[in-house]
């Protein structure tokens, strides 16, 4: 009997010193409606069990291929994790990209979508409207100002990057371009280069230490796939490293001396043959590991020193890429810098989509409310006014026109007045009861049924009268049943 979900992955080496691990994976998915229908993860289907199998504290996902509207609870809302997705702004299906982190162990205090900073942000700028995220005062920095609105919001356009500050270090997750040819290489090119020149600038001008991970779409070296020839002829000559993509990552990368960011993977294996983390389905390549390694984790040189363990988990399924994830050993005091409290998650997190928020689990039922005052209250509180802020004037407007609508009791015992004649007042267009209990007019018009009187009136009075007209109506329809069939004579 399954009692739960066993770790997927080999536990790091025990440091000598204290310390908190914190495991990253990146997965390129290919459709995140459908990863959990594959094995293992098709034992349970369930996002937390997925994350507790491969032991992982931020799971970075590309290729999410769903759009904003169509994004589920289950999704977005996971138990114990937070979640901040970037969706395709123009195609639908495509693209996108989305990162859990594990509160318990590590939680933003800021993030962003895109590269550019050019979007526009979720939180309120200095002049009391929403603003991009480079124009904020609390904003991550490292920005390529080059670039103007309308370039940056087209690069960012495709959803393709999420940018998480956690103090210690910068989280880039990346899900770069394919190299399709035509008119995409000019669009792949601003993207690889704007994600270059924001590295460089959050490493050697902001000082911040940045791990970047995803689907780079860049086969790094012959080593990195099992058809080098094939990719020799990309550029259409014989120097695999010819072609633009390779060339800035090759200067991005150590040992070039330009290079500030680390492969984990080579670090730990330099020779290996046949890592690889991607490989056409179409032939059916997987089985006998032909393929090419496109998904990488990548850190600057000082967090590499902090890197335990980092490999490929080309055993597992769900898509046509496979998990690559990498293990950073902090010392305590340091690991709990980067973990933000709850009240200060960044707006970017799914559960302040208008549409999940206020949703609380089991677990969250038992807690002591946060105050009024608290900073989490007014989060909440400023984030309901407006997502709801029309539906408040229209149900002010519908409770207005309820007051002058009649009480429900009298329109349950509505007290018939009686007229001058000594019968009560009804409308024309009401019946009495005694209507029901005649039968349809025969052709030949020889008997005429009046239509006088209407409803059943709840007093005394008219309960005794109705005593008589069922009487009158049961001798009516005695004698009728004598003379014909088809005619009825009602005497009132």
């Amino acid at each position: 009997m399954n009692v739960g979900p066993s770790c997927l992955i080999p536990s790091s080496p025990i440091p000598s010193s204290p310390s908190r691990r914190i495991r990253i994976v990146t997965f390129n998915i290919c459709g995140i409606r459908n990863v959990l229908q594959y094995h293992p993860w098709n034992v349970w289907r369930n996002w937390t069990m997925m994350f507790d199998m491969l032991d992982a504290d931020i799971i970075c996902f590309q290729e999410t291929k769903i759009q904003r509207k169509d994004i589920e609870e289950s999704m977005a809302i996971v138990p114990g994790f937070e979640s901040f997705f970037s969706f395709s702004r123009y195609k639908k299906g495509y693209s996108g990209v989305a990162v859990y982190t594990r509160n318990a162990v590590c939680r933003p205090f800021k993030a962003e979508e895109g590269i550019t900073g050019c979007l526009e942000s979720c939180d309120i700028g200095s002049n009391g409207r929403k603003a991009s995220y480079r124009e904020l005062e609390s904003s991550i920095g490292g920005y390529d100002y080059l670039i103007n609105s309308s370039e940056g919001q087209e690069i960012d356009s495709e959803g393709r990057t999420v940018v998480l500050d956690f103090g210690k270090f910068v989280l880039i997750c990346v899900y770069c371009p394919a190299n399709s040819g035509g008119d995409r290489s000019r669009y792949r090119e601003s993207f690889l280069t704007t994600l270059n020149n924001r590295i460089r600038q959050l490493v050697e001008i902001e000082m911040r230490e940045v791990v970047l991970v995803g689907d780079i779409n860049i086969i790094r070296d012959r080593i990195d796939t099992a058809d080098p020839g094939e990719c020799v002829k990309e550029g259409d000559n014989t120097d695999f490293k010819a072609t633009f993509a390779r060339q800035l990552l090759d200067t991005l990368l150590v040992p070039n001396p330009t290079g500030i960011l680390v492969d984990l993977c080579r670090q730990y294996f330099p020779q290996r043959v046949g890592m690889y983390t991607c490989w056409n389905q179409k032939i059916n390549a997987r089985p006998g590991n032909y393929g090419s390694r496109l998904d990488y984790l990548l850190c600057t040189k000082a967090l590499s020193n902090a890197c335990s363990a980092a490999n490929i988990l080309p055993e597992l399924l769900g898509s046509d890429h496979c998990p690559v994830y990498g293990d950073f050993q902090f010392p305590i005091d340091s690991a709990q810098k980067i973990t933000a409290n709850p009240e200060d998650t960044p707006r970017l997190a799914a559960r302040y989509f208008p549409e999940f928020l206020g949703r609380r689990s089991i677990k969250d039922m038992f807690k002591t409310p946060c105050p009024r005052n608290s900073a989490s209250w007014r989060i909440s509180v400023q984030a309901e006014q407006e997502s709801v802020g029309d539906t408040v004037d229209k149900s002010e407007r519908q409770l207005e026109q309820a007051q002058h609508l009649p009480e429900p009791e009298l329109l349950r015992k509505r007290k018939l007045e009686p007229s001058s004649t000594g019968n009560s007042k009804r409308s024309n267009q009401q019946k009495k009861l005694t209507s029901f209990f005649k039968q349809p007019l025969s052709h030949s018009g020889r008997d005429v049924v009046t239509d006088s009187d209407d409803e059943l009136a709840c007093d005394t009075a008219d309960c005794k009268m109705f005593g008589r007209e069922n009487t009158s109506v049961s001798s009516a329809i005695e004698k009728g049943s004598r003379r014909s069939p088809n005619t009825v004579a009602v005497s009132t």
